[in-house]
């Protein structure tokens, strides 16, 4: 994960030379091995160095062949035509991805199922259209993923996406670091990371600090439900990057150590060790106010990861 947390790094303290761009796609997906298809979708952040050169990071999932769910998070490089004005601009992409693999283990012996994590190479090309006088644009983009002993993967995904113009891309709300400091109540859904995708409802209590404009620090009660997947709770403690799209709007990335006070069995594992990695938009109603929503991927060694997906209203002080 290192790696993609240090492409995240590039993102969050480069300087601004054009317009940061957010995009979300849907398509569908090609197997090599297995000769099957499937649905395929994603989210991208891209952040222009230059007119040519830009990064990215992105969250792909790769649907549901038969006998695995595969997901993860990206981090490339791009060498692109253009990034401003109308018409077409093309690119190309390369880079690493972080992949989590639901697996069918085909055992009668209970075992069922295996969560695995793991590193591959992905290729992308892409051309987009940008609108006249417009943020708004649309784009194809290839995909090719070549992960070392897993299926590669093959995915043509359609996605519209919008470029935020203008901001810095530090934390402009904040008259300084210190003065960002919230708690959040947040509700949602967990989905645990096996073939049957089972569901729960969920909670936590955030408490987020401003350690510096780029970054934030945050200490997070989790309790999973109760249903015979999750049974998990536990504090997470992550640090983020940040970057803001407009004085009210921050997208951020997060990671770190899931300390858990319960847990599932996990076949065969005692270890029961755990982190939380996190995608997360917050929304600056007012001064004091903070409306927020995350997706949390549990990453475990013992086979129970786990998709949280949280909404909440946090006060700032």
């Amino acid at each position: 994960m290192q790696r993609t947390l240090f492409a995240a790094a590039i993102l969050a303290t480069a300087g601004i030379a054009s317009a940061q761009e957010v995009t979300v796609y849907g398509g569908g997906l090609r197997v090599k091995e297995a000769d099957q298809a499937t649905f395929s979708a994603g989210a991208a952040y891209s952040h222009p160095i230059n007119e040519h050169l830009a990064l990215s990071l992105s969250y792909l999932n790769e649907g549901h062949p038969l006998s695995h769910h595969r997901d993860g998070v990206a981090g490339q490089v791009w060498g692109r035509t253009r990034s401003n004005g109308s018409g077409w601009s093309f690119g190309a992409g390369i880079g690493q991805y972080y992949y989590f693999d639901t697996s069918d283990l085909h055992s009668q012996s209970g075992a069922l199922y295996t969560n695995d994590h793991g590193w591959a190479a992905i290729y992308s090309v892409q051309a987009t259209y940008h609108y006249a006088d417009s943020r708004w644009y649309n784009q194809v983009q290839v995909n090719r993923i070549t992960p070392s002993g897993k299926d590669s993967t093959a995915s043509l995904m359609l996605g519209v996406g919008y470029q935020f113009n203008g901001v810095k891309g530090d934390k402009l709300h904040v008259e300084g670091p210190a003065a960002d400091e919230a708690i959040t109540l947040m509700a949602g859904q967990g989905i645990s990371n096996s073939l049957r995708s089972e569901t729960a409802l969920i909670g936590a209590l955030e408490y987020r600090h401003a350690v510096g404009r780029y970054v934030d620090w945050t200490v997070t009660a989790l309790h999973e439900g109760n249903s015979a997947q999750s049974q998990r709770n536990g504090v997470a403690t992550q640090l983020w990057l940040i970057r803001s799209l407009s004085p009210k709007v921050e997208l951020g990335m997060g990671a770190g150590p899931y300390f858990n006070l319960r847990v599932p069995d996990g076949e065969g594992q005692r270890s029961h060790r755990s982190g939380l990695m996190t995608v997360g938009a917050r929304y600056h109603l007012d001064q004091r106010v903070v409306a927020e929503a995350a997706w949390n991927r549990v990453v475990t060694d013992y086979h129970r990861d786990a998709d949280l997906l949280l909404v909440g209203i946090g006060y700032s002080f």
